[in-house]
């Protein structure tokens, strides 16, 4: 088994960035129980193999309950967790972002008609009035849409903040650690902690910004390089069977 470079995985994931629980849970059924429920000892599990305490996962659970995201019930002396429709809603709308294939979107420019605010998850702001996004971003009715034919060189250093550069190169070079020294011989409990880490990871950046082809970003941008790894690493460990983490 290996155990050195499996504990290295999960260490360097954990060690991205600050991790809320909650928000780890979210992703815990995001990708590992979005249409089944998650029986309390697998759940605790797999918490506990992230490294995460029992207390702080009941307290965790208890906010996704009292936010109408996570529903629970008793089955016999085993509680039973599941996102209730709400929770399933807000996850299927990430899902496409989380988990799409890598690919060459094109850049949509948008002109408003006055000074407007707008979610800066789908529009870059580049100049009062200016915006960039991706074609599948809903674009506000009195705005006037163009498709530039290509785009300047600045552009990056306009739209990207430096902390997010930094975030992506930290995740790029663990990721890229992994795919290259991690053996596949894992368990079921140790690929659902290391896919998790993985989702969570790339779903607390790709979430924070547009979704722009590759040409609007300057050459520091590792975002989609990342994509591409993540897509990689979540078909070499596919989702394991819930039913295989609680028997092991």
């Amino acid at each position: 088994m290996p155990t050195d470079t499996y504990s290295q995985a999960i260490s360097s994931l954990s060690d991205l960035g600050p991790m809320r629980v909650w928000s780890l849970l979210v992703t815990v059924f995001g990708d590992l129980a979005p249409d089944r429920p998650l029986e309390g000892p697998t759940l605790s599990a797999i918490m506990a193999e992230i490294g995460i305490k029992p207390e702080a996962s009941r307290v965790a659970l208890h906010r996704l309950r009292s936010d109408g995201w996570v529903g629970s019930e008793k089955l016999g002396r085993t509680s039973l967790h599941s996102l209730t429709p709400k929770g399933q809603s807000d996850s299927d709308a990430a899902r496409g972002r989380i988990y799409g294939q890598p690919q060459d979107a094109e850049a949509v420019v948008i002109l408003t008609g006055a000074p407007v605010e707008l979610d800066p998850t789908q529009f870059a702001q580049v100049a009062p009035r200016v915006f960039l996004c991706g074609p599948s971003a809903a674009i506000p009715a009195d705005a006037m849409q163009l498709a530039p034919q290509s785009l300047p060189t600045w552009l990056g250093a306009q739209i990207e903040t430096e902390a997010m550069r930094d975030a992506y190169k930290s995740l790029h070079a663990v990721l890229t650690d992994i795919k290259e020294e991690l053996e596949d011989e894992l368990s079921a409990l140790q690929t659902a902690a290391l896919r998790v880490l993985i989702v969570h990871a790339w779903r607390r950046l790709t979430l924070k910004h547009p979704d722009l082809p590759r040409a609007a970003h300057s050459s520091d941008w590792r975002g989609h390089d990342c994509r591409a790894l993540v897509s990689h690493l979540l078909m070499r460990f596919p989702r394991p069977d819930l039913d295989a983490i609680k028997a092991g």
